[in-house]
């Protein structure tokens, strides 16, 4: 009898141990944003996370999973419950994960069951994933369905053939191991050390799952890519739709302008496609219209395979010379380009912004300071904050991640592949308008190879080779791409202007100070150059603008203040790194900025040939 009530109790206290383990909560950490509190852990990030490429049917899997950290020689946990709870899609050294904490291995399981909406059972399911940070694994009832590499691209898996009757629950397990910058992967700012000790400018890592994961039907034969590509000056946009199934089907593109067809053609898959304007709106910072368009996967006899939405923006990014000197032109007119350099780390989430209201607001409140670009600097973000960009206005400059350490001939070959897959994953976008393949040497081997490379790949835009032309050797310049950058703190400074290429000032400012309650790390915030506060920093922002004016009459094209917020330690933002506090004066700013706009009629003929390269 007593046995039988250890037993008992046994029972009950695992029980209850095991509910004690799988309970979720948020942590806290040193700094928090008004958005987590805003967070539904049944309705986590439930906008459609691929505007570019959108269906009807879908079904968001974001939510509490189970998780756990995995040893070597651990067997697949199919069937098992995990130790934790985590809130996906963030990352697990994020508080807003719950987990908050270093993996010891690297390598961690997540699992989840999920059903299968009984009008889907004549459908293909594509299992889609925004980005997992690094190598993910996954595994559909027990089995194996694939594998992925690459921290900051969205894949897809067909995981069809791996489930079982849709009335029955369906279990996904995905083990996901995440090197940091212990390997030469592009890793952008992780750094794993930094965690538990922030220190200068690498931030704590942001591993596993930290985009979207969504499932969605399809038939057999189905759309599965769209490349739109705007031509301006012949008032026209070449798309070019591929597809899986069959290939003698044909795809009907239609253009909306105001959900009125403005143009519509028929042709073949995987060829170029051209649809005429009449007459164009165009794309730009000011006036940011998009044309929507919708794309069917047709038969001979005009049944519908498939259909997605998607948009675009007519605009051109271009060079423009100007008396010898090459100027960044929108839609073929001069526009000083002048924005913030942006991290995209968020206190509470790490890489993933705690809600789409968050993305929306870093964007429009970089508008309203006068900014018409943003340097998104060595990081990628989701689908979903190009689309605000697209959607409000402004130009984007987009890094490479990079790391800094010297890459083997495999993380040669693996960095190349997450460059060309970063470029066809977002190159619908028409906010971004340059891609920036390396910064300041990182980790930089072949830069005139993989410039042209990357220009051949995606030739309706500007390149950069290398962002920052080393101060303590000038002349190590890689005179490849379309764009000259300069680093220069304080002052901003620009090198000779290239008669062959735009010239950039690509970092500049670092105007910081501290503000009490709003630091990261107490015990020894960094800033670059530390001001006595609000009036004495601002007076130094509109001392610089006046100076990047000058610049601008000799030649400058375009430049970056360092840097939109805070960044743990980092003391140098605009804003603090919760975005509470603006640190310095927003109309001021606004100001000064908006004053870099200069026409073209007042440069014509104010370059001076002694400042031309």
């Amino acid at each position: 009898m007593k046995t039988k009530s250890f037993l008992l109790l046994t029972s009950v206290l695992f029980s209850f141990s095991q509910a004690i383990a799988q309970k979720w909560e948020m942590k806290e950490a040193p700094l928090m944003t008004e958005w987590s509190k805003k967070i539904d852990i049944d309705n986590v990030l439930p906008e459609y996370p691929r505007p570019v490429m959108q269906r009807n049917e879908w079904k968001n899997l974001n939510g509490i999973w189970e998780f756990q950290e995995a040893q070597n020689g651990d067997k697949l946990p199919t069937g098992k419950r995990l130790k934790e709870k985590i809130l996906v899609p963030f990352p697990w050294e994020s508080a807003i994960s719950g987990v908050r904490k270093q993996l010891d291995s690297k390598t961690a399981w997540y699992r989840r069951k999920f059903t299968i909406p009984k009008e889907w059972k004549d459908k293909s399911i594509k299992l889609n994933f925004g980005a997992v940070d690094w190598e993910s694994t996954i595994f559909i009832n027990g089995e194996y369905a694939g594998t992925h590499k690459g921290g900051y691209d969205p894949f897809s898996i067909d995981i069809s053939q791996f489930l079982k009757d849709f009335s029955k629950q369906q279990e996904i397990i995905v083990k996901v191991f995440d090197p940091g910058n212990d390997k030469a992967i592009p890793h952008g700012k992780q750094n794993n050390t930094r965690f538990s000790e922030p220190k200068g400018y690498s931030y704590s890592p942001s591993s596993g799952i930290w985009q979207t994961v969504w499932i969605e039907p399809v038939n057999k034969n189905h759309i599965t890519s769209i490349h739109t590509v705007p031509y301006f000056d012949d008032k026209k946009f070449g798309i070019t739709v591929n597809s899986a199934g069959k290939q003698n089907l044909k795809v009907r593109i239609s253009i909306l302008s105001d959900g009125a067809i403005c143009s519509q053609a028929t042709g073949e898959l995987n060829k170029q496609i051209f649809l005429q304007l009449k007459d164009i709106k165009p794309w730009t910072p000011d006036t940011s219209y998009l044309y929507d368009i919708k794309a069917e996967l047709i038969t001979e006899k005009g049944d519908v395979q498939d259909e997605i939405r998607s948009y675009s923006g007519m605009r051109k990014i271009s060079l423009l010379n100007e008396n010898g000197v090459q100027r960044l032109a929108l839609n073929n007119e001069f526009i000083f380009q002048m924005g913030p350099l942006d991290q995209g780390y968020w206190p509470d989430g790490i890489y993933t912004a705690p809600t789409d209201e968050a993305l929306k607001w870093d964007i429009m409140n970089i508008k309203e300071w006068g900014f018409n670009m943003i340097r998104k600097h060595i990081k990628v973000e989701p689908q979903r904050w190009y689309y605000w960009c697209d959607k409000l206005g402004i130009l984007v400059w987009q890094d490479m991640p990079n790391c800094f350490k010297t890459r083997n001939e495999e993380e040669k070959v693996q960095f190349e592949t997450e460059l060309q897959n970063m470029i066809r994953s977002y190159w619908n976008h028409p906010s971004i308008v340059n891609w920036i393949v390396f910064n300041e040497h990182w980790g930089i081997y072949d830069c005139e190879r993989i410039t042209e490379n990357v220009m051949k790949l995606d030739p309706s835009r500007l390149v950069t080779g290398n962002s920052g032309i080393d101060a303590r050797k000038p002349s190590i310049d890689y005179e490849v791409g379309h764009i000259k950058d300069n680093h220069s703190y304080r002052p901003p400074h620009v090198p000779l202007i290239s008669s062959k290429r735009a010239t950039v000032n690509g970092e500049y400012g670092a105007i910081g100070y501290k503000i009490e309650g709003h630091i990261w790390d107490t015990d020894g915030p960094w800033v670059h150059h530390n001001y006595k506060g609000k009036t004495e920093a601002t007076a130094e922002y509109v001392k610089f603008i006046n100076q990047i004016n000058e610049y601008i009459r000799r030649g400058l094209s375009g430049a970056v203040y360092t840097q939109w917020t805070d960044v743990e330690n980092e003391m140098n933002g605009l804003y603090t790194y919760d975005r509470k506090v603006e640190k310095l004066d927003k109309e001021k700013v606004k100001e000064a900025n908006r004053s870099t706009y200069v026409k073209k009629e007042q440069i014509h003929g104010q370059t001076d040939s002694q400042y031309i390269q």
